[in-house]
């Protein structure tokens, strides 16, 4: 992995994997990042993926771009009619899980989306349905 010094030029995106050093011989800190402001951006890294720090483009830091999540809405056009499923499975795969399927039916439309992390596999499916005009996400 090549690192270079982070700054505001760099084309980063909401949902990319990055590696983040203090200098080229240190640790590293390796995250996804969830949203930008002027100044930087917001990370939630693996060792801490409850919690979101900022880091100001200023920082000084070298950065690695680890991958890039694919578009969800691109990538399954099939999903557009379902925004708040689109947001959530969006947030997933920011966090590593990669799409394995989508099953529509007249009353709902079901994504299964797969983990794999340290050896283990963790599986989900989000069903979104709309009753009403209004939209409803859980996991089943």
């Amino acid at each position: 992995m090549t690192y270079e010094p982070l700054t505001a030029e760099h084309n980063l995106k909401a949902g990319d994997r990055i590696s983040l050093k203090v200098e080229e011989a240190g640790d590293k800190r390796d995250g996804f990042i969830t949203e930008f402001e002027e100044k930087g951006f917001w990370i939630r890294f693996d060792d801490d993926i409850e919690n979101e720090d900022f880091i100001d483009f200023r920082d000084h830091l070298i950065v690695a771009l680890v991958s890039r999540p694919i578009d969800v809405a691109t990538t399954y056009p099939e999903l557009n009619a379902y925004s708040k499923l689109l947001k959530e499975l969006e947030y997933r795969v920011y966090q590593g899980f990669t799409v394995e399927g989508v099953e529509a039916s007249p009353e709902h439309i079901d994504v299964h989306i797969k983990l794999v992390e340290d050896g283990q596999v963790y599986t989900q499916t989000l069903r979104s349905s709309i009753d009403q005009d209004t939209e409803h996400v859980r996991y089943i």
